[in-house]
């Protein structure tokens, strides 16, 4: 992705059960190596890619977060009472 991009990252999810759109979900953008703080949490929606659910956040100079060039993750939080799973992502790089 290039910085002066806006875009909507998305990170598949795998549900064990159920569909995981039923939930409320949070994400948090973080360089690589970093763990999720309170305050890292961003509201997101769900959608569909290819048939699964994925969780998606707008990103870039117009979204939730702008991070600059480097190498990042997301981070996933499903509000699933009494769960609530953490999903990280792969990496991937911010040109």
């Amino acid at each position: 992705m290039e910085r002066e991009s806006s875009e909507y990252l998305m990170t598949p999810v795998t549900a064990g059960s159920g569909d995981p759109a039923d939930y409320t979900v949070e994400i948090a953008v973080l360089e690589d190596g970093e763990r999720p703080g309170t305050g890292d949490w961003h509201a997101a929606t769900w959608g569909v890619d290819n048939g699964h659910p994925v969780a998606m956040l707008l990103i870039g100079p117009d979204g939730a977060v702008n991070p600059g060039p480097g190498t990042y993750r997301t981070w996933v939080r499903i509000q699933a009472p009494p769960e609530r799973p953490v999903i990280k992502s792969p990496r991937f790089t911010i040109n």
